[in-house]
């Protein structure tokens, strides 16, 4: 008993705080490789979601680059101005833009724009005709509608 006292006991008390020292080690390691893997899920969403924009104000110009440079066979008959909407945690920035032209011509650029298209997402569209009646002619409207989402903090 008296061995145990001076010896054995002060082995056995180092050991298990060298276990509990070695799993909280562990721990941390684990917490800043999860740490390190949210933050590379969160950039994806980012881009995903077409987060972090720089200039939201150009993202309007780079749309009417992009559908002027590809020479789609449609029309831009108006652009409203950038929406802004804010929460606790997101900035929002909104983008429309309406386009006339035939359906095939309309859904071709609609389909280049969500794939091509990478300064923002496309968050909703809606195709409708107006009958003109000087003409007598029915006339094929696309109204898209962007998204970019930032950081509100």
């Amino acid at each position: 008993m008296a061995s145990y006292k001076k010896t054995f006991r002060h082995t056995l008390a180092a050991k298990k705080e060298l276990s509990m020292v070695t799993k909280q080690l562990s721990d941390k390691d684990n917490t800043a490789h999860e740490l390190y893997s949210l933050k590379h899920d969160v950039r994806h969403l980012d881009r995903l979601i077409g987060g972090q924009t720089k200039k939201p104000e150009q993202v309007q110009q780079r749309l009417i680059d992009f559908i002027s440079k590809n020479k789609f066979n449609v029309n831009i008959v108006g652009i409203e101005d950038v929406h802004l909407f804010a929460d606790d945690d997101f900035l929002i920035h909104s983008n429309q833009i309406e386009l006339e032209g035939a359906y095939k011509d309309l859904v071709k650029t609609l389909y280049d724009i969500e794939k091509y298209f990478k300064y923002s997402r496309v968050a909703s569209t809606r195709l409708y005709s107006k009958k003109n009646y000087r003409n007598n002619t029915k006339m094929l409207f696309l109204k898209i509608i962007f998204q970019n989402y930032e950081n509100n903090k």
